[in-house]
């Protein structure tokens, strides 16, 4: 139960860090009012907008209205169509979710299996291949793999669409592109989780009872193996998201991440603190569930 309770307390102090360094960040891109007004437009203009917007207020005034609505889910509305932030990061959230699960499985399905054997058969055929994808995998940024694969798969097979949102075909190429970005560690994570299972103690009573090799590596090697495996996973749901904000753009995906880069680029500053505030409380809830899964999957760690 401490844990837990420990764990609450970092997760309120990270979405609080969160909400604290988007807000003053955002307001250092500049006055929101040189972008949603022409650029003719007088300094009375700008200033009656600003006081509609509530920029005309101080600095501590503006945060802590943010705070105090933030706490009640209400982010405010869009400078630019007045619609509730939290519908607008609603509406693009879906697209975010499928792509990261999408992208999460199959760098899963390649992954872990492959860490696994590369352990199993140390320095095998197996093992060579994993570290040197693993090496490759992680020197190449993720809007670069994503324009290489639109060149070789969209412009020269012409097997999917470049960009576009909607079905199974868009979601190809960028799901694969954020696969390859998650695969190095995952790969890595579980091939030295499994070295350093292998040699202890219990696996040898197991093998020397006569268990079968198979059983031994799924229900004991794995069981214990898999726990760093797990809280990795839950950050790299969150690296996903995050590496998200470039694939999305590549792909012209309708994400979160896209959304918050366009509203970056137009000062939507209740917008920009919403798609925060979204991802931050997400991050902490998935931290939180991968802590339950780690002790339900080790027995060892749920007295302590």
């Amino acid at each position: 139960m401490q844990v837990f309770l420990r764990q609450a307390i970092l997760g309120i102090l990270v979405v609080l860090s969160a909400l604290t360094l988007t807000f003053i960040l955002v307001r250092l891109s500049g006055d929101p009012t040189s972008i949603i007004l022409p650029q003719d437009a007088t300094e009375a203009q700008r200033a009656l907008l600003r006081e509609q917007l509530g920029l005309n207020q101080s600095l501590v005034t503006q945060f802590l209205s943010y705070l105090g609505n933030a706490v009640t889910g209400d982010f405010g509305k869009s400078y630019f169509d007045s619609e509730s932030v939290t519908s607008i990061v609603m509406r693009h959230l879906p697209n975010t979710l499928v792509l990261a699960g999408a992208s999460l499985a199959i760098a899963c399905l390649f992954a872990l299996p492959l860490g696994v054997m590369a352990a199993v058969w140390r320095d095998g055929p197996v093992d060579r291949f994993v570290q040197v994808a693993a090496v490759i995998g992680a020197s190449m940024p993720s809007f670069w793999v994503g324009l290489l694969l639109i060149q070789v798969f969209a412009v020269g097979l012409n097997l999917f669409p470049t960009y576009g949102t909607g079905s199974a075909a868009h979601l190809a190429l960028p799901a694969l592109t954020l696969a390859i970005y998650a695969f190095p560690s995952l790969a890595r994570l579980t091939r030295s989780s499994m070295l350093e299972v292998l040699p202890q103690s219990y696996v040898m009573a197991a093998r020397a009872k006569g268990m079968p090799e198979s059983r031994v590596i799924s229900r004991t090697v794995l069981r214990n193996g898999m726990v760093p495996v797990l809280t990795l996973l839950a950050l790299e749901i969150g690296n996903l998201i995050g590496g998200a904000v470039l694939t999305e753009t590549v792909f012209a995906w309708e994400g979160i991440g896209r959304l918050a880069i366009t509203s970056i680029q137009r000062r939507d500053f209740p917008v920009v603190q919403g798609v925060v505030a979204y991802v931050a409380v997400g991050f902490v809830i998935v931290t939180f569930l991968a802590e339950v899964a780690i002790r339900f999957v080790n027995p060892r760690l749920r007295h302590k």
